[in-house]
Formats: C-alpha cells, structure tokens, sequence
C-alpha cells in the first residue's frame, strides 16, 4: 500500500493561488479578472479600536423597558463622538436628555436599555499581497489572487505577513547572524539566514525596521521573541542550529533582490495551511502547473526528516521497506533507505519521520 507522506513545498515556479480574506464581514472593491499588484486594497471593513457599553435608560432617566422607544440610532449606524443614539423630551417638553456616543464608530447593537458602541478610527483594509489577477471575488469576505513565482514553505511563522524585496545576510546557508553583523541598509528588506539564536540580533532587526526575516534555524529560546516581533518570520527548516537546505538555499540565491511576500502564517496541515514566502515571476508563456499534493512516497523522491537524529536533513529515498523494519528506537516501523546530502551510505528513516520535497 503506498504511503502518502506530506508534501513540503520548494518549487521554482508554479502557478499559485491564494485567499486574502477579510476578520470580519465587509466589502470587497475589486472585479473579477481585474490585476492587482502587491500593495493594492482589495476589500475593507472596520475592525473595533474597543468596545463601550452606554446606560441609556439611566442616561434618559428611564426604566430599560422605555428605553428603546426613545432610539435615534439603528443597530449597524455609524455614530460620532457625542451624538445622541437616543434622546427624551423632558417634562413639558421644555428641555431634552440624551444618551450620546462616546467615541467614533459604529452602534453595534441597542436594547434593554443599553447601547454597545464599537470606536473605530479608521477601516481596515485588506492588501493584495503579491501582484496577479482576481479569479474570484469571495462575496463582502475577500478574493482569491492567482500569479505564477517560486514558493518556499516553512515549518513556524509568527502570524504575521509584508512584502519587500529579498536580501540574503551572508553567502553562507548556514551562517549565523548576530547582532554585529545586523546592517541600517537591510532596513525595508525581506531578509534571509541561515541561522539565528542570538537574542540582540532579533531586536537589532526590530530597531533597524527590516520588513522580515526568512531563517533556516531558529534557537528554541528565541520562540517568545519571535513571536512578539512586529515583523514577520518564517522558519524553514527547524529548530537548532541547522541553516538552509541545498534545494531552499538555490531557491533564495536564485531570486534575490526581488519582490518577495512573506505569509508567516501559523502553520495548519488540516487546514492545508503553511508559511510560506512567495516570490511572483513572469510566466514562460505557457502556464506553469500548480504545485502537486498527495503524492506517494516513491524511490528517488527528494525528502525531508522531520523528527529524530537527522531532523531538518535532506536527501533522496532509494528503497522502501515492504516490511516493518527495526529502527533506531526499538520499534519496528515500515522506513526508507534514505541517501542524505553530504553524507556516505543510507540511513533508515521511519515513513512517518519524512515529508516529500517538491
């Protein structure tokens, strides 16, 4: 039975297609067939500054149940800072009591005598992200962008995403970059390194306003930062001193200096979702085939260990077990003689430990 191992992405051209979608529920200002470039809005919304619950039965004077008679506002109405969202003639209608908003923004919902405003200084709005063209417009939610360009998925992101021309920090895929050698021309940069465990040198790249950091190794002490950091990062290969692949570092030589766009995303393999930094590049002429998912594991299939003594190793399957095997841990598990990059002989790795490089 062929074992459909994971699929981990480092192709230099393909056709790609992503959702940019909004939180919240808003309205999506392109078309259909329309080309975006990088930086263009394609739908906005308001997203809340914060919330203020307003006593509007107290505010009036009035029992909660009386309150929603004396409305001048409707759930979803934008309001003003200090305009009534309801008001009440006084006795003998000489003189008036009002409930005012307290800030900018919508009237989320009134009733029962109460008033929830959201304060809201300005719309959100939702980028394209990478240049292409809008094959699908995802009604008051968002689009879908298709392009063509080289795709380098990770294994962590921060949640956070920018665009920016690529730069490579060193010629060296597994050089480590500390805080001396963080440089003030990288500011506005995608940057890329090898390896990185050195604490100053995240904050240096904050300081210096870089736009974000591709990394083949992350120390795991770093994680908190990482995390924190107003920019985005993107692990590739793990965790520890392990700098870049042969495949992903021919990919980041190969394109640097272009426009790049980092999507480090939390990753989600249920979701089918992965950091990623994509780099748009003009089509040959005839479109190129979107990247291959569900494959079997084969012989001479290009892979990546994922767990165990050789993580982040890559290298090139050349049997598969028919039968369980015994391995390194004890247990006996169907594995694959794998070949790994610069090292002599084969290795058996268990078919859970691997993922397909494609």
């Amino acid at each position: 039975m062929p074992y459909l191992a994971p699929t981990a992405h480092v192709t230099l051209l393909a056709t790609l297609r992503r959702e940019r979608m909004l939180p919240l529920a808003g309205e999506v200002i392109v078309q259909p067939r329309q080309r975006v470039e990088a930086a263009d809005v394609v739908a906005q919304t308001f997203l809340a500054d914060r919330h203020y619950l307003v006593d509007v039965a107290r505010k009036l004077g009035v029992p909660d149940e009386k309150a929603d008679s004396a409305l001048v506002k409707q759930d979803g109405d934008p309001v003003k800072a200090g305009e009534p969202i309801a008001v009440r003639k006084t006795a003998l209608g000489l003189g008036r009591r009002a409930a005012r908003s307290p800030a900018d923004g919508r009237l989320v919902v009134a009733a029962g005598g109460k008033a929830l405003v959201a304060a809201i200084s300005r719309p959100f709005e939702l980028r394209a992200g990478i240049p292409g063209q809008v094959v699908t417009v995802l009604q008051s939610r968002g689009v879908v962008i298709e392009t063509t360009g080289a795709l380098l998925e990770g294994v962590w992101g921060n949640g956070r995403e920018d665009s920016a021309p690529l730069r490579l920090t060193s010629a060296d895929p597994a050089a480590p970059l500390t805080a001396d050698k963080v440089e003030m021309e990288w500011r506005g940069a995608l940057l890329a390194a090898g390896t990185l465990a050195d604490a100053a040198a995240l904050r240096r790249l904050g300081e210096v306003r870089v736009r974000g950091l591709v990394v083949g190794g992350l120390g795991p002490a770093l994680l908190p930062a990482a995390r924190a950091l107003d920019l985005p990062v993107l692990v590739v290969e793990g965790f520890g001193a392990r700098g870049f692949s042969t495949p992903a570092w021919n990919l980041l030589t190969s394109n640097a200096g272009r426009e790049a766009w980092l999507n480090a995303v939390a990753p989600d393999r249920f979701a089918g979702r992965q950091p990623e930094l994509l780099i748009p590049l003009p089509s040959p002429g005839t479109a190129p085939l979107p990247p291959m998912e569900g494959q079997a594991l084969a012989e001479s299939r290009r892979v990546r260990v994922l767990r165990g003594p050789q993580t982040g190793r890559v290298g090139t399957v050349r049997t598969l077990s028919e039968r369980p095997v015994l391995v390194a841990s004890g247990l006996r598990l169907r594995a694959a003689q794998v070949a790994l990059d610069g090292a002599a002989g084969v290795v058996d790795v268990p078919l859970a430990n691997l993922e397909i490089l494609e």
